[in-house]
């Protein structure tokens, strides 16, 4: 919810949290109102709205960004076996899809500071069975697209960006998923807009392979998106020889990915905040980057890899370097025990995690700083619900840490 008195040391400080109030509770007992909670008019609107931010085309509306990386790929109908070059320190669900379509991933390292692909393995790392670039921007810091859409379109490739840590994030004023041939995002109740704690969006230019994804979205039905009643527009459907109900005639192997329309309808609330929400975030950001400059002996800062990119951040990224005496889990500990919330900077080296190890797969020189992300790094918070009074005592407790190493 919005704004409550802080009470330190009392109160968590969370890494990263939902912020609502009285205008998404309205807009989701208008939507209730209106005796409808499947996919409507505020499901369509939203899909809209998001892939025009995007700089896409068309969006798909799902229950996950999780469900949205998984659709992106299947519909694109690439072949099993087909290689995809892509991060080891990711997430699972930017890998996963890759899995479970029967693609090879091709994994490359990161850059120390900015968490994001490195961009100069990326042509190293191709080969005639080349497919995709699948390429998240890592805790919302963008990665450079215009690089990346020239490699792609070099090499005939496919490229997907995996933009659910952020969202209206823009490169020389241009949304990203203008150079992409697929986005997607998330909002889950930790990103920087929520629908109602969940949801996600895959978004295409391509016409076609967003029916697809819409079809496998609703089961694999072929009237998939289709809210009409009408039974000639139902029964437009053959089966052989017979007509039947489009509503129940299956053009895809899918999936029940399906979001409801409140959650649309929450969701266009924050969308109409995402400035607002922004704004704040990035004062944030800042203050905590200002107060850790502090420290040049225990920790590598994050940087914005791209300059005349606006970079939406997801939370606050902190490595510490390995001649400091800080131990993570000593820190860690000690901002917990104080109520200041942390989490790992997602996997890591991902071929560390055991359901990984054993994939085939291919790795294109070394994985330095993904294992140095995997050993020393962590985020804290910096999202729009944190005011001064947080920040303030964030810094007070780092400072109450570092006296006594």
């Amino acid at each position: 919810m919005e704004n409550h008195p802080f009470v330190p040391g009392k109160d968590k400080v969370y890494y990263s949290r939902a912020i609502f109030g009285g205008r998404e509770i309205a807009a989701v007992l208008e939507c209730l109102n209106r005796d409808w909670l499947g996919a409507g008019q505020y499901t369509c609107a939203f899909e809209e709205k998001v892939a025009r931010i995007f700089g896409q085309s068309f969006g798909v509306f799902v229950n996950s960004g999780s469900s949205a990386n998984l659709l992106g790929i299947k519909a694109l109908r690439l072949s099993p076996g087909g290689e995809v070059i892509t991060p080891a320190c990711t997430f699972s669900t930017t890998l996963n899809p890759l899995l479970q379509a029967g693609l090879v991933p091709v994994f490359i390292d990161v850059e120390p500071d900015t968490y994001n692909t490195d961009l100069n393995l990326v042509e190293g790392a191709i080969t005639s069975k080349t497919v995709a670039l699948m390429i998240p921007h890592l805790i919302g810091n963008l990665n450079d697209m215009r690089i990346l859409k020239l490699i792609a379109d070099k090499h005939d490739l496919k490229l997907i960006e995996d933009s659910c840590d952020t969202i209206g994030g823009t490169i020389a004023g241009e949304p990203t998923g203008r150079y992409a041939d697929i986005s997607t995002t998330s909002f889950y109740a930790s990103h920087i807009i929520t629908a109602m704690g969940g949801g996600g969006m895959v978004m295409f230019k391509d016409e076609a392979q967003s029916k697809i994804a819409q079809a496998m979205r609703d089961w694999g039905r072929a009237a998939a998106g289709h809210f009409d009643e009408d039974p000639d527009v139902r029964f437009n459907f053959f089966l052989d020889d017979v007509q039947y109900d489009g509503k129940f005639v299956y053009s895809e192997q899918g999936f029940n990915f399906k979001a409801i329309d409140p959650q649309a309808a929450f969701g266009m609330v924050q969308l109409s905040r995402l400035d607002e929400f922004h704004n704040i975030r990035k004062r944030n950001f800042w203050t905590l980057y200002n107060f850790f400059t502090r420290f040049p002996e225990h920790f590598l800062l994050p940087r914005q890899g791209v300059s005349d990119a606006d970079v939406r951040w997801l939370a606050f990224p902190l490595t510490i370097l390995p001649t400091s005496p800080i131990q993570r889990i000593n820190f860690v500990r000690f901002l917990e025990e104080k109520n200041i919330q942390t989490r790992a900077l997602f996997s890591g080296n991902i071929l560390r995690h055991p359901p990984y190890r054993n994939i085939r797969h291919r790795v294109v020189g070394k994985l330095t700083n993904s294992d140095t992300i995997l050993a020393r790094s962590l985020l804290i918070g910096c999202h729009h619900g944190l005011r001064d009074e947080h920040l303030d005592y964030m810094k007070q407790i780092v400072e109450d840490y570092l006296r006594l190493i």
